[in-house]
């Protein structure tokens, strides 16, 4: 079993349009997003590459293939409510949500 989670890293705000893909509504602020895989004691197992910072938790975990990698390990997954619809098997969930 492992915990997943994305975080938002703030960073300061560059000017241009480029920017505004690290704008993240949620947090108000700008920064760049991360998932992050642990043990149940807290040791980072993974990470993800940096995404903007307006990615969505589940949109980064699709985009890493976190089902796949984690039913080829026979692992599970604990994580919080926005990673819900990720497009679980009812019968044999990989991630369980609140």
């Amino acid at each position: 079993m492992v915990l997943i989670d994305g975080t938002l890293i703030r960073t300061q705000r560059r000017t241009g349009k480029a920017d505004r893909r690290n704008y993240s509504g949620k947090h108000r602020s700008h920064g760049l997003h991360f998932l992050a895989l642990t043990d149940e004691n807290g040791r980072l197992i993974w990470i993800s590459a940096a995404r903007p910072g307006r990615t969505h938790d589940n949109t980064a975990a699709r985009h890493d293939h976190i089902l796949t990698h984690l039913r080829a390990a026979s692992l599970g997954a604990l994580a919080d409510l926005g990673f819900r619809g990720l497009g679980n098997d009812i019968l044999d969930p990989v991630i369980v949500t609140g």
